[in-house]
């Protein structure tokens, strides 16, 4: 089959699924593979990204699943609609989050840190076919401390990894990344415009908001995070607590959204991560913005 006949295939195959579903990542690389832009939506927001066949398991989502983070990416893009002003997307990926951010609000600025090179190729690439600009795309990890640190990932060069990490796991593909803290990179005028962020760094947490500590002081901003290890939860409640910080729970599929005293996973009955419950928000209100 030609490229066209293979799209075809794929696109006939996603209208015989519900609009939404929550099929997992193992059963979309059952899909047809598709190859080009997929629209995507947050509900406040739309873009494009482009997915080489099934090498991007975030562009999967939207295609297949019909979203991807359904409630979580749409209160994100709520809150840069509505506060605008000096965005960080850390642990960027190919850019859903970055995409939804200034589809919402053109007149924002989002910073966007992702040190893995084949995410960051796609991510400027993503940027480029929304007309977004790439000028503050940054390859570069986010730390407690300017350093190199090795870079970790369990997937091949030919699939853009969301599980790259630079806390190292065994048996896993490691390069050095250049990381920055990210009270030393952004200027002392712009820290105070910092108003909202988003970490997926996988265990690195902790580091990043040591290395943020001059940013939450003047600008408090309102964080988005997954919670996928109690560890890593316990640490930056003990941080993020210290600066009067409450936390909020997201149920991605149901919409709803909980205030939580305790940052821990939640797990399924065999002691597995349940993935439409990882996200979190931490903010200074005693709510979130609908």
């Amino acid at each position: 089959m030609n490229l066209e006949e293979v799209n075809q295939l794929a696109l006939t195959r996603r209208k015989s699924l519900p609009e939404f579903n929550t099929y997992s990542i193992g059963e979309l690389n059952q899909m047809p593979a598709y190859w080009g832009w997929v629209n995507c939506s947050t509900g406040i927001s739309d873009f494009r990204m482009f997915l080489g066949g099934a090498d991007d398991g975030i562009a999967q989502r939207f295609l297949w699943n019909g979203c991807f983070k359904k409630t979580t990416l749409k209160l994100w893009a709520s809150y840069a609609k509505k506060y605008g002003g000096l965005i960080l997307d850390i642990g960027a990926h190919t850019g859903s989050f970055t995409l939804a951010a200034l589809s919402a609000n053109r007149s924002a600025t989002v910073a966007a840190f992702e040190p893995h090179f084949m995410n960051y190729a796609r991510l400027n690439l993503n940027l480029r076919v929304n007309e977004l600009p790439t000028n503050n795309a940054f390859m570069l990890a986010i730390g407690k401390r300017d350093e190199t640190l090795p870079f970790t990932f369990n997937t091949g060069l030919d699939y853009l990894s969301t599980g790259g990490s630079v806390v190292v796991p065994q048996n896993a593909q490691t390069y050095p990344v250049q990381a920055v803290a990210l009270d030393n990179f952004i200027t002392d005028n712009s820290q105070s415009a910092v108003k909202l962020v988003k970490l997926c760094i996988i265990g690195n947490e902790p580091a990043c908001l040591a290395g943020m500590s001059s940013i939450l002081k003047k600008s408090k901003p309102v964080i988005f995070f997954e919670c996928t290890d109690a560890k890593t939860g316990r640490e930056m409640q003990a941080i993020l607590a210290s600066h009067g910080y409450n936390f909020f729970e997201v149920a991605e599929m149901e919409g709803s959204i909980t205030k939580v005293e305790v940052i821990e996973p939640r797990l399924d009955s065999q002691g597995g991560i349940l993935e439409f419950r990882k996200n979190r928000i931490a903010t200074m209100e005693s709510s979130v913005i609908s």
